[in-house]
C-alpha cells in the first residue's frame, strides 16, 4: 500500500467514526436552550425579541460564515473585527457621496482585504493567526486615521439605510440578505469545484498537493471569502445602527470563532459547513438573548461563551492531523 492509498483510508475511516454530525447535536443543544429560556420567561419567545434574535443572528451569521471559509481550510481569520470596523467607518463617509452604489464599494474593500491576507499567508508564508492579528490591528487604525471620531448617519440618508433596514412582505431585509449570503456559500461549497477543494485542502493539505490541486489559489479564495462576509456584515451592523466607529467589529473577532465551532466546524479544517454556521450563530445569539431575558449578569455570558468555545473545539478537533499540540 503506497503512502496516497494509505492517507485516503485514514480519511474516509476517520469520516467513517462520525456516526452522528455535528450539526444534529447544535440542533438539540438549540431546541433545549429555547425551551429553558421561554419556560424562565415567557417574553422570550414574543415577536419583539424574535426579531431582536433574527437581527442579531443576522449580522453574526454573515462574518461567521466568513470565518468559516478560513477555519476550513485550516487557518483562522483574527481580522474580521477590523476589516467590519474599517468598513463601517468608510461607509458612513462615502454613504452620502455615492449613495447606493457605496454598497459594493465597502463590499470591494472587504475583498482587497480578505486577499492581502490570503497572500500574507500563502505566498509570505506567515501563520494565519499573526497574519490576520497584525492586519486586523491596521484595518482599525486605518479608521482611527479615516476618523478619529463615531460618524452616525443623518436623516436625509435613511432611504438608502433602507436596503438593510427595511422589510419585504412582513420581513425585515437585514435577514433576507443573511439568508441570501447564506445560500450563497451552501452553493458554493456544495455544488461548485472550488467548494470541494476547499474541504479537501482543510482536509488534507498533503494530499491536495500531491493531487494536483492549486493549494495557494484555494487558501487565498477562502480568505477573500472571508473578508467580502465581514465587509458584508460591517454593512449590516453599520447600517441597523445608524452609525460607523472604529471598534464596533471588536467583540466579533471571538464571537465569529465561537459560532464557526460550536455549530460543529473543526478548527483544524475540512469538517464543517455554512448549514453548521447557522445552527452555531442561532445558539449563540439565543443564549446570549435569553441571558439578557432572564437578567443574567453580562460578565457572566462572556464565561459561558468562553466554556462553549472550549467545548465546540473539545467536540470537534481532529486531533489525528497534528503530533503536537500547540
Amino acid at each position: 500500500m503506497n503512502e496516497k492509498e494509505y492517507n485516503e483510508r485514514k480519511i474516509i475511516s476517520s469520516l467513517g467514526k462520525r456516526k452522528l454530525p455535528a450539526i444534529y447535536f447544535g440542533i438539540i443543544l438549540l431546541v433545549i436552550l429555547i425551551i429553558i429560556f421561554f419556560m424562565d420567561n415567557i417574553n422570550f419567545l414574543t415577536l419583539y425579541n424574535i426579531e431582536n434574535i433574527g437581527t442579531s443572528t443576522s449580522i453574526l451569521l454573515a462574518v461567521g460564515l466568513g470565518q468559516m471559509c478560513a477555519i476550513l481550510v485550516g487557518g483562522i481569520d483574527l481580522s474580521v473585527g477590523g476589516i467590519m470596523s474599517l468598513t463601517s467607518v468608510i461607509f458612513m463617509i462615502v454613504l452620502p457621496k455615492l449613495g447606493y452604489w457605496t454598497y459594493p464599494f465597502c463590499l470591494l474593500i472587504g475583498i482587497i482585504a480578505g486577499y492581502i491576507n490570503g497572500n500574507l499567508l500563502t505566498r509570505v508564508r506567515i501563520p494565519s493567526f499573526i497574519a490576520t492579528l497584525s492586519t486586523g490591528g491596521i484595518f482599525v487604525s486605518i479608521a482611527y486615521l479615516i476618523s478619529p471620531v463615531a460618524l452616525s448617519a443623518s436623516v436625509k440618508l435613511e432611504p438608502f439605510l433602507e436596503v438593510v433596514n427595511g422589510s419585504l412582505i412582513g420581513i425585515k431585509n437585514i435577514m433576507l440578505l443573511a439568508f441570501l449570503l447564506l445560500i450563497f456559500l451552501v452553493i458554493l461549497e456544495r455544488l461548485t469545484i472550488i467548494g470541494r477543494h476547499i474541504f479537501s485542502v482543510g482536509s488534507n493539505v498533503k494530499m491536495s498537493y500531491m493531487s494536483g490541486l492549486n493549494v495557494v489559489k484555494i487558501k487565498n479564495t477562502a480568505f477573500t471569502l472571508s473578508g467580502f462576509c465581514a465587509a458584508f456584515s460591517g454593512l449590516l451592523l453599520a447600517s441597523s445602527q445608524y452609525s460607523g466607529y472604529q471598534t464596533i467589529g471588536n467583540e466579533y473577532v471571538l464571537m465569529s470563532i465561537a459560532t464557526v465551532v460550536v455549530g460543529g466546524t473543526a478548527l483544524t479544517g475540512g469538517i464543517g459547513g455554512a448549514l453548521n454556521t447557522l445552527i452555531g450563530a442561532l445558539i449563540i445569539v439565543v443564549i446570549r438573548n435569553g441571558m439578557t431575558v432572564v437578567g443574567i449578569n453580562i460578565y457572566f455570558q462572556q464565561i459561558i461563551l468562553g466554556l462553549m468555545i472550549i467545548l465546540g473545539v473539545a467536540i470537534t478537533f481532529d486531533r489525528s492531523k497534528l503530533a503536537i499540540i500547540k
